[in-house]
């Protein structure tokens, strides 16, 4: 069995956490190996063994990045919340060694969520390939000039948007910058995507709750500014006038580690406030 423990490199608290629990890790059989990038492939394990699993250390932006990997290696997650908020995450620091045990018994059930997968097109050549838990983004530089996007809808053309920006974000990123930018909040069990504009500039562009199975597709009309691609919160490139944005479901959903039931619905309430 293999443990593959992701924390952000900077983290002073991830990294006290680390040391803590490696030898416990150790003591009960367990490989450890510690990511602390998620392009650190030289430190990734060639093989993983049943049981095997990744432990992400941090708060929720790093649980995104350890679900990625999570995806890509086909293990499931369990997050430890080291942040603020620990919307995501399923256990508070001081319960470490006893979900820890319950992992190593098999004693959890796993959380299935489904990913987000998209290609930037430039001149009929992808450019770029990439992955995301919560949402992809395409948004104006804070300069740069209003965008414009034909929306394609399973292939079908569903209208023209000029705003700051547009983003396509899953169920569980439904509670991120697509709930601040006024669009609706989904169960994360809902086999759903969700289309929201930034900063609209009419009345009539509103948030569209679309398939999972359709894919969404975003051409650029003509800018003079270049927009800022973003995945989950980070930006990993730059659109282009006539550039188009392919996102549909990934194949493989993220696993998530779940010690005990957790219902939407109250941790909605603890953690927004919802209806309070």
């Amino acid at each position: 069995m293999k443990s593959i423990v992701y924390y952000p490199a900077d983290s002073k608290d991830a990294r006290e956490v680390e040391r803590e629990i490696r030898p416990y890790l150790t003591g009960k059989g367990v490989e450890v190996v510690t990511v602390t990038s998620k392009d650190d492939l030289s430190a990734l394990p060639s093989g993983v063994a049943d049981g095997s699993f990744i432990l992400s250390l941090g708060g929720d932006g790093t649980f995104l990045r350890a679900s990625r990997l999570s995806t890509q290696l086909g293990l499931p997650v369990l997050g430890i919340n080291l942040g603020s908020l620990g919307f995501l995450t399923d256990v508070e620091e001081n319960e470490v060694y006893t979900s820890l045990d319950a992992v190593l018994a098999h004693s959890y059930t796993v959380e299935h969520r489904l990913v987000l997968e998209a290609r930037v097109v430039r001149e009929g050549q992808d450019i770029l390939t990439t992955t995301a838990i919560n949402d992809i983004l395409v948004v104006r530089d804070l300069t740069g000039k209003i965008l414009t996007f034909e929306v394609f809808i399973g292939g079908v053309r569903a209208g023209q948007i000029t705003a700051d920006g547009i983003l396509v974000c899953t169920p569980t990123g439904s509670t991120g910058y697509s709930l601040a930018a006024g669009g609706p909040i989904l169960d994360p069990t809902v086999e759903a995507l969700v289309l929201t504009a930034l900063a609209p500039h009419d009345f009539t562009s509103r948030p569209l709750v679309i398939s999972a199975g359709s894919e969404i597709t975003l051409k650029v009309k003509p800018s003079r500014d270049k927009a800022a691609f973003i995945r989950d919160g980070e930006r990993v490139g730059d659109i282009h006038s006539f550039d188009t944005i392919c996102v549909t479901r990934y194949p493989q959903d993220v696993d998530i580690i779940r010690l005990r039931e957790k219902n939407f619905y109250k941790v909605l309430g603890a953690k927004f406030h919802w209806g309070h």
